[in-house]
């Protein structure tokens, strides 16, 4: 993924939005496919310019909206709530100007 996507991330006026990336319908849903992609993105990106976001209804096919939420505040977990706040809230606000 890095390959792909880091040049983007090294723009100063580009974010990216993170949601649930299944692809295929029939698979189920796995955390730690999810996990790797999404602290992924937020290390090419940084914290500072990553937002949650979703694919529902499409993604409600693999997985509920709350497990999709608990999901990623586990993934999140570290030393920092601030870290999950930037991620859920302050940084849309930010760049939405809200």
């Amino acid at each position: 993924m890095a390959a792909r996507i880091g040049g983007a991330g090294c723009e100063p006026n580009v974010w990216v939005k993170v949601s649930e990336f299944g692809d295929e319908r029939r698979r189920a849903w796995d955390y730690e496919e999810n996990r790797r992609i999404v602290l992924d993105a937020i290390a090419i990106f940084g914290i500072e310019r990553s937002v949650f976001a979703t694919n529902f209804p499409v993604a409600s096919l693999r997985i509920g909206y709350g497990a999709l939420v608990e999901a990623m505040h586990r993934m999140l977990a570290g030393p920092s709530p601030k870290i999950a706040n930037r991620f859920f809230w302050k940084n849309a606000a930010a760049f939405y100007r809200l």
